[in-house]
């Protein structure tokens, strides 16, 4: 049976400790930070592995959940679980594998543990590298062991840190110190696209012979401390959170998603430093700087707004009642409708994560019972997935919430 390079995957976890894209993928806030840690012992230890695997490691069945569109977040795979599910629970069945159940803080471990693995780049080329080394005239000012320029910092300092939140914290730092070497030099500021910062960073890291040996250890940023930080760093003099009107000088940045691997960060960060350091001189504001943990921090809270979903209710209306599941489900308060539970009491907050669950540990029996009835297992995207949960929630009956015990929501 295909396995987890523990030893891999243990090492990446540690030097890359940062849950940055785990946190907040829903509008409703989880009662607990997810550990992506635990969801990587879970994704071995419930067998997910011999199907799919991850950073290239595992079975060859399914994609490899790091690089598939459908962990782009976590409706996006609560959607692609649900759909195709029968296809898996058949896979199973046929390989004699027990079918794994999941608490409801296993199933948002995962989801964290698949955000983060999602997030890492793809190893770079360092030729290219090396050509943009030349070409975006970093050797007039970098030298690398001693060869090149003499004006900045030996990139070999910098050749050692693994962990991509510090990368990207390094190069916004420096930029002020580029802005006016380069304008004393008459040379234009260096723009990057694509994965050309991952590229340069491995030709860095070739030339420097670096090792895995410096290592930066994170606790999991905090969205709540990144809201503060925003605010202390004066980023909101620029850009609204979901403000009505247009009269910040930055977009607002409920309305732009923030790009999920960590090279394509830094370059967004860094092509926007020129422009951002010119208004911020003009309204008197300070460049913001950033200590790594502050910046994963500041990470977590933009990557909390632009992937939070919202669904209309009204579209789910329609969803429920055309993908047939008010064949089995009634929704008016008291009636009792056919073989599924009433929807309208539902015991936990409704989130990709909840319903990722409910459906995996009873979708089998689901399933059972529409092919005697032979309906058609209902397939959802991501849009129809967030109308539906919309919808669910807009007929609860706050009688059901109050009656919650204190712990329902995490081992449900």
């Amino acid at each position: 049976m295909p396995q987890i390079n523990n030893v891999r995957y243990k090492t990446t976890i540690r030097i890359l400790w940062i849950p940055l894209l785990a946190l907040a993928l829903s509008s409703v806030a989880l009662a607990r930070n997810p550990d992506p840690k635990a969801g990587m012992k879970l994704f071995s230890n419930k067998g997910c592995v011999r199907c799919h695997p991850v950073l290239g490691e595992g079975g060859n069945v399914g994609p490899d959940l790091s690089r598939s569109p459908s962990t782009a977040n976590s409706l996006e795979l609560a959607a692609a679980m649900w759909s195709h599910a029968p296809q898996m629970w058949q896979r199973m069945q046929a390989e004699h594998v027990v079918l794994p159940t999941f608490k409801q803080d296993e199933v948002e471990d995962l989801f964290a543990f698949l955000a983060l693995v999602r997030s890492f780049d793809e190893p770079g080329n360092a030729d290219a590298g090396r050509e943009l080394f030349q070409s975006k005239h970093c050797v007039e000012c970098h030298s690398i062991r001693g060869e090149g320029g003499r004006r900045g910092p030996d990139l070999a300092v910098v050749a050692t840190v693994r962990n991509p939140v510090a990368w990207v914290t390094a190069m916004w730092n420096h930029a002020p110190a580029m802005f006016r070497a380069l304008a004393e030099r008459g040379v234009q500021f260096p723009r990057f696209q694509g994965t050309e910062m991952v590229d340069l960073q491995s030709y860095i890291r070739l030339r420097a012979g670096a090792e895995t040996n410096s290592r930066t250890y994170l606790r999991p940023p905090s969205a709540e401390n990144g809201s503060h930080l925003f605010e202390s760093k004066q980023c909101i003099r620029c850009h609204s959170i979901g403000a009505p009107g247009g009269n910040k000088v930055g977009p607002d940045l409920t309305r732009v998603a923030l790009p999920r691997r960590y090279g394509e960060i830094a370059v967004v960060m860094w092509n926007h430093a020129p422009q951002m350091n010119r208004l911020a001189e003009a309204q008197a504001v300070p460049y913001p700087t950033f200590q790594t943990q502050e910046l994963a921090d500041v990470l977590a809270f933009l990557s909390s707004l632009s992937m939070r979903w919202s669904g209309n209710p009204a579209a789910g209306a329609s969803t429920f009642a055309a993908k047939g599941c008010s064949s089995c489900h009634s929704v008016k308060e008291g009636e009792r409708g056919g073989i599924g539970p009433n929807l309208t009491r539902l015991q936990s907050a409704l989130t990709p994560e909840s319903i990722a669950r409910i459906m995996w540990n009873h979708g089998p029996t689901m399933l059972k019972h529409m092919e005697s009835a032979a309906m058609s297992w209902p397939v959802f995207n991501s849009r129809e997935l967030a109308d539906t949960l919309a919808y669910l929630e807009s007929i609860q009956k706050p009688a059901a919430q109050a009656a919650l015990p204190a712990s329902e929501g995490g081992k449900q």
